[in-house]
């Protein structure tokens, strides 16, 4: 009882705060990583789009899609809940729109996607505006004559929304342990991060998540993120870098403004990763 009025008191002073320094300007987060499985004195550009939920930034998503254009990207990856279950998809529509020409894109599922009940349709809108959907599989892709591997694995919500026999742990041993033999740069997107102990089995190099919201409200230099889904208060990993041995896990605090849920000291983030070798 006593750990939770605390909590409220935070919240209170930190909603306070929102009120007066509002945290809904974008933060361009950008992580610069090494390799010597690229070519020498070559690199590749990501920009990580997570947890959009259709918001919008400026009129006809201007503001967003002309930061990503800046980035001259050489991937798009989305790593679910771009859509939401409530919202239209008014603001994922205008995104991809003025996105889908500067690079290619890669899509993984998220909850809201699947908790919308409606996830044949998303799949085909965002396949009309050519994003390419990584379903508990990868693909070999060659960017700036590296060849990397990128796969994706869908939400465990498919096994409630869609697949009742769907087992996540097993798909991923049928198709990704065969990964171990090649010997490329492997990237694994994947909507939630706390299932980082499973992902860790496998030979990615880099694992790419949402899902957390930065943890909602975050207090510099002191607390990370306060509350994250599926991890509950003070979440482990609510946003940021994690190094686990020499696998490297990105997680994006995300994209959506919620009113109902302020985002304190905590801005809405546009991840870039910039890999480069280090032969």
């Amino acid at each position: 009882m006593k750990k939770k009025i605390i909590i409220l008191l935070i919240l209170s002073v930190f909603v306070s705060i929102f009120i007066f320094f509002p945290c809904s300007s974008i933060k361009i987060r950008e992580y610069e990583l090494e390799t010597p499985l690229l070519i020498e004195n070559s690199s590749i550009k990501i920009v990580l789009i997570s947890d959009l939920h259709s918001t919008i930034f400026g009129e006809n998503q201007i503001v967003l899609i002309e930061i990503i254009k800046n980035q001259s990207p050489d991937l798009i990856l989305l790593s679910g809940d771009i859509l939401d279950d409530k919202v239209s998809h008014l603001g994922t529509e205008l995104l991809l729109s003025g996105i889908k020409d500067i690079a290619p894109i890669y899509y993984v599922t998220g909850n809201h996607e699947y908790w919308s009940q409606n996830i044949n349709e998303i799949r085909r809108l965002l396949q009309s505006y050519q994003v390419n959907i990584l379903s508990d599989n990868y693909v070999k892709i060659n960017i700036r004559n590296n060849y990397i591997i990128l796969a994706g694995i869908e939400d465990p919500d498919k096994r409630k929304y869609e697949t009742p026999e769907y087992d996540q742990n097993e798909i991923m041993e049928n198709v990704f342990r065969d990964l171990d033999e090649i010997e490329l740069y492997k990237i694994l997107i994947s909507h939630r991060p706390e299932n980082i102990e499973t992902y860790k089995k496998y030979s990615f190099n880099l694992v790419l998540s949402g899902h957390t919201h930065g943890g909602q409200v975050r207090i510099p230099l002191i607390l990370n993120g306060l509350f994250a889904p599926n991890q509950g208060f003070f979440p482990k990993y609510a946003g940021g870098q994690y190094m686990h041995d020499e696998k490297i896990h990105i997680i994006s605090r995300g994209l959506s403004i919620n009113p109902v849920l302020p985002r304190i000291f905590n801005n809405p983030e546009l991840v870039t990763i910039i890999i480069k070798s280090n032969k």
